[in-house]
């Protein structure tokens, strides 16, 4: 069973985590700043910290000294995540952003992505990214739009474009649950797990 870090201070945060993650993953539980660095030091095994952004005083300063630690992957967690400046923690090894209290599968589907090599963002902060880092148009078509239906390939551009599952739902006039399962088949065609990586093969 992998090991992973979880820092918080907050017990509902803690217990939360814990019960998600229970017979999935052994589970360290570290409150401090100075044991995580020295944990880390002793242990440079491939690791994954889950951190509660709230419950450090100096994030920025935290994750530059974890950043200096290229074996770890940092997942920040916020119980009231805002974009703006979410947008502004995600570096080298910051490899997710979401809210603190994420439904258990949906954790477990995170550490999953964060494991095979990608980032998990959550939704709005995907949007925001799309739309203000990368252009606001689709430029060029990738070489997997051959292999998409008409369909799909009219949701790609629109995620490419920085739409939201709502937003594709009511232009194309489809259920929500259909919008997502042409976005399941897209991300397999074009080899993509998440918004921001299909919309970058647009640039």
């Amino acid at each position: 069973m992998k090991s992973i870090i979880l820092f918080t201070k907050t017990s509902a945060i803690k217990k939360h985590w814990n019960d998600a993650l229970f017979n999935v993953y052994n589970r360290i539980n570290i409150d401090n700043t100075q044991k995580l660095i020295n944990h880390l030091k002793i242990n440079t095994k491939q690791t994954i910290i889950m951190i509660d952004e709230q419950s450090v005083s100096e994030i920025k300063e935290l994750l530059q000294e974890l950043k200096e630690m290229p074996y770890t992957e940092v997942l920040l967690f916020n119980a009231l995540p805002e974009v703006h400046h979410a947008s502004t923690m995600l570096g080298d090894n910051v490899k997710g952003y979401e809210n603190a209290f994420l439904h258990k599968v949906n954790l477990l589907k995170m550490l999953k992505s964060v494991e095979n090599g990608n980032r998990w963002l959550f939704a709005d902060l995907t949007h925001y990214i799309i739309n203000k880092f990368i252009q606001n148009s689709a430029t060029k078509e990738p070489d997997f739009i051959p292999l998409l239906t008409e369909k799909e390939k009219d949701i790609a551009f629109m995620i490419a474009d920085g739409l939201s599952n709502k937003e594709i739902a009511q232009a194309e006039k489809i259920a929500l649950s259909t919008v997502k399962g042409h976005i399941h088949n897209i991300f397999e065609k074009a080899g993509v797990s998440d918004r921001v990586s299909l919309a970058l093969k647009f640039k």
